[in-house]
């Protein structure tokens, strides 16, 4: 091991230690309300599945930089029970400003320039989190619905042994799918999934200031990579910084699967096609130039 990652990796453990102590003295209630009014702050919100992981290992090669992906507690109850309307805008808020003294703490002991959070979780939480930041850059990321269903097919989502929190119709009596949702199967759950988490984030950004809507395709699929030179002239990174890291992290992958259980959609059964169709086509018109395929 060279010095340099041995100072590396000791400087990594020394803030982590700091990081439990502020964490111990935060839930005993003595880390007080921070002031982030001269930290630069990104958050990068989406459905999943949108390369938000592949966000915090590129922006952490910058300096003075801390990127974080789903940091603890990454908000997923919070923000399933201020979607069902069951935390008010306030109590949601204060849980968002309060478990973030810690990261202020963190940055400011550090010297960083810039904040940047990759987190799904905020799918329902875009106003309060503009309330609590209200002069943070919000990154929308968006993804073909088809695309989404079946990279959530080849994970655990709504399987009989899936026992983590999920998005569900039968949360929601007004939802469409309310009395259906348990006889609907993991495809017509997952389609429903993406369609109702992005309807969350695409509702509330229209009313929010300082954001940028991305399609995940133009980040990931453009040989160009113009969606993710777009994401970082937003935040203020010169393309030269952005060649020059994309250069440094080469052809990397960052949570990926080399397997999907079902084949991409144009190779998709009619009854997978109707059923996505009658679930999510609607909202897939409001990002993609989507005709419906059936």
């Amino acid at each position: 091991m060279s010095d340099k990652t041995l100072k590396i990796r000791l400087t990594g453990h020394f803030y982590r230690s700091i990081r439990e102590i502020d964490t111990l003295f935060l839930k005993a209630e003595l880390v007080p309300e921070q002031d982030w009014s001269n930290i630069n702050k990104v958050f990068i919100v989406s459905t999943g599945r949108t390369g938000t992981m592949f966000f915090a290992k590129f922006f952490n090669l910058f300096p003075a930089v801390q990127s974080l992906h789903e940091p603890c507690p990454d908000f997923l109850d919070l923000a399933l029970d201020y979607a069902q309307g069951r935390v008010s805008f306030e109590s949601a808020a204060r849980e968002i400003e309060k478990h973030r003294r810690v990261r202020c703490r963190e940055h400011k002991r550090r010297n960083l320039d810039l904040y940047i959070e990759s987190n799904n979780r905020y799918f329902s939480l875009l106003k309060p989190l503009r309330h609590v930041f209200p002069d943070a850059k919000i990154i929308y990321i968006v993804r073909d619905g088809r695309d989404y269903v079946r990279s959530g097919i080849s994970r655990i989502w709504y399987k009989t042994t899936d026992t983590s929190p999920r998005l569900r119709a039968d949360m929601f009596p007004s939802d469409p799918y309310y009395a259906q949702w348990d006889q609907m199967d993991r495809f017509a759950k997952i389609a429903w999934r993406w369609q109702k988490k992005d309807g969350f984030i695409h509702r509330d950004f229209q009313d929010l200031d300082n954001t940028l809507k991305v399609k995940f395709e133009d980040i990931f699929h453009d040989p160009e990579r113009k969606g993710l030179y777009e994401i970082t002239r937003f935040i203020g990174i010169t393309d030269e910084q952005t060649r020059h890291y994309l250069n440094k992290m080469g052809n990397r992958k960052v949570n990926t699967k080399s397997q999907k259980a079902i084949p991409r959609w144009s190779d998709w059964d009619d009854h997978m096609k109707r059923v996505f169709d009658e679930i999510a086509a609607d909202h897939m018109r409001l990002h993609y130039d989507y005709k419906g395929m059936t």
